[in-house]
């Protein structure tokens, strides 16, 4: 494989050339991007590239996680119509599971926002609890064979859960706040949708709520009153098949190895190397991919 930094331009008079974000059909890069560079950097591409197809077991994790959600708080009741609507449908629920974290000592499906390397990430982030007064990140993931919980099979979920700390940490200490997101999604100029505004009025919503600079500054405030991140992580495991737990594997935030980890994953992003695909030993990973032997065929062998 070729090792080398893309320019931006390849001269005063041809085309410049796509980023990788723009070849990718992408705004910006999610925690799960990177998290799934570390299980296979080439699948993550191609998933990109062509969509991600949803699977049954896709499906069935995405179910269990919506039981979870409302299990704590109900979402939004006013349907978005616009872009600016699911922006501010975003916001609103963030300020809703944020209260739950403190009302009830726990909270889901968080949305963070964060930079890496000049590049604006976004993720999820499954659960918080108060542990001791402090909050500890819980990532819930479903698997159907438990005896395969591997190093090569938790290492992306480990790489994502710790994400997730270092971006909450710095949205909670301010490090990355409105003006950060107004640089990428123009917030300042977005107008929420007559229907929208109609609705939220209609549930309550007090007038000077109805901007989106409004219900993201008080996000953003509320953010920075959450307690202490606790260094210890945990990521759920759930089987596929019984929705049953099946392990917890506890673990502590290692700034150091994220720090690696980023700056590996970067590289790719930034456009200084090529997607990489599993190592041989990993091969085992290609079988039930949809690209094996198609779009990809590094270990396929006829």
């Amino acid at each position: 494989m070729t090792i080398g930094r893309q320019s931006d331009f390849m001269s005063t008079n041809q085309a410049p050339k796509q980023t990788v974000l723009e070849r990718l059909h992408k705004k910006s890069i999610s925690a799960k991007d990177i998290a799934s560079q570390y299980w296979c950097e080439k699948q993550m591409e191609l998933n990109c590239i062509y969509g991600t197809k949803f699977t049954p077991a896709m499906n069935k994790g995405m179910a269990i996680h919506q039981v979870m959600q409302d299990q704590v708080y109900k979402a939004l009741i006013v349907e978005p119509v616009s872009y600016a609507d699911r922006m501010y449908k975003t916001a609103y629920e963030n300020i809703l599971t944020l209260s739950t974290l403190m009302e009830k000592g726990v909270s889901r499906e968080l949305k963070v926002y964060g930079s890496f390397s000049g590049y604006n990430i976004v993720g999820q982030i499954d659960e918080l609890r108060m542990v001791d007064g402090k909050v500890v990140i819980v990532e819930n993931k479903t698997t159907s064979d438990p005896t395969r919980l591997n190093p090569a099979f938790t290492r992306p979920h480990i790489v994502q859960t710790m994400l997730y700390r270092r971006m909450l940490d710095e949205l909670r200490k301010g490090a990355y706040g409105y003006q950060n997101l107004d640089v990428y999604y123009n917030l300042s100029e977005m107008q929420l949708s007559t229907q929208f505004i109609d609705g939220l009025k209609s549930i309550g919503v007090k007038e000077d709520m109805l901007s989106i600079r409004s219900i993201y500054a008080k996000m953003f405030e509320r953010t920075m009153l959450m307690p202490e991140l606790s260094d210890s992580l945990i990521i759920h495991y759930v089987s596929r098949n019984t929705d049953s737990q099946v392990a917890d594997m506890a673990f502590k935030y290692d700034e150091n190895a994220l720090n690696h980890d980023i700056k590996h994953a970067m590289e790719y992003w930034t456009g200084q190397r090529e997607a990489a695909p599993v190592v041989e030993e990993e091969k085992w990973k290609c079988k039930p991919c949809r690209f094996f032997g198609k779009e990809c065929k590094v270990w396929w062998q006829k």
